[in-house]
């Protein structure tokens, strides 16, 4: 763990230790009440080792596309270089005036988007619907020796139509980046959502979601990272009809065109500067088994960024 810069180690893997299952709930859709039934979320405790390939491919694609989102990066490993030679007074002042970049991850589930970016920023702050999974992410962070001031989550639901000021508190405003890794197919508005999030930006600020197209559309590889066309990685998701994963109950949206992200960016005034790139069509999404089945569960996944007004 660094102390003096971004608060995790590029190289750093997460434990394989899963954190003792929280006690059972009902998952709630995002902005609605009515429960639903048991969700995947129950098994926070083991998610991540269940989703490990996906997990390890997101994560790659992320990090190898920090330009395209466009954050002014923590790069407190470049100021150690020409911190050399100075004098220990001098390093500590400038220690205590380092810049910070604060990045919230909603719906964070164990907390992927914040491990894969925590290398580039020096605060993560998580929030979920989901009590286990705010427990998983936490025991992760502190499994790492993490302080909460680094990386913590907490329970709430910032898509509540009638509640527009859930934590109102200001270590939950003025954020360099929001992030949302996955969930915005859950959101039963995601108008709605996306502008609640861009209020927590700082003015500047980047609303990153990585997210599925629709069933059938943008079959193509895109831009990889140094991976092979067609690899296959298994883990939850969006569908429509071919998800297999027990979750789809839960899911509101079957995937989001590009004209529809852009308008969803732009109405929440985060449409400066948009892009959207497409990270392939590899992502093995749900259970499947047989051939027929996998095909049907192949879904297309993008990456969406866009900067709040200034």
């Amino acid at each position: 763990m660094s102390h003096h810069g971004h608060i995790l180690s590029k190289s750093l893997e997460v434990p394989r230790r899963d954190p003792p299952p929280p006690p059972y709930h009902y998952h709630f859709r995002y902005t609605d009440r009515r429960p639903l039934g048991p969700h995947p979320h129950e098994q926070a405790a083991t998610y991540d080792s269940r989703h490990e390939k996906l997990l390890e491919r997101l994560t790659a694609e992320l990090r190898c596309r920090l330009d395209f989102i466009g954050v002014d990066w923590d790069d407190e490993d470049e100021d150690d270089d020409d911190d050399v030679g100075r004098d220990a007074q001098s390093q500590a002042g400038k220690k205590n005036k380092k810049k910070q970049v604060r990045m919230l991850d909603y719906a964070c589930g164990t907390g992927m988007m914040s491990r894969a970016l925590a290398p580039y920023v020096t605060q993560c702050v998580g929030i979920d619907l989901s009590e286990n999974m705010v427990a998983a992410y936490n025991a992760v962070a502190r499994n790492q020796g993490l302080a909460p001031d680094e990386m913590h989550a907490v329970v709430g639901n910032l898509a509540d139509p009638d509640k527009p000021d859930v934590l109102p508190g200001p270590e939950f405003r003025d954020f360099d980046l929001a992030a949302v890794g996955g969930g915005f197919h859950h959101f039963a508005d995601p108008e709605l959502a996306a502008a609640r999030l861009v209020k927590r930006l700082r003015p500047g600020g980047v609303l990153l979601i990585w997210d599925f197209k629709p069933h059938g559309h943008g079959h193509g590889h895109g831009e990889g990272c140094g991976r092979g066309k067609g690899g296959e990685d298994e883990g939850e998701g969006d569908g429509d009809g071919g998800f297999m994963g027990p979750g789809r109950h839960t899911i509101t949206h079957h995937g989001f065109t590009e004209e529809r992200i852009r308008a969803i960016y732009e109405k929440a005034g985060a449409g400066t500067n948009f892009r959207l790139a497409e990270l392939g069509a590899g992502f093995l999404l749900g259970g499947g088994h047989d051939v027929e089945d996998k095909e049907k569960a192949r879904r297309s996944v993008f990456l969406a960024r866009g900067e709040k007004a200034a």
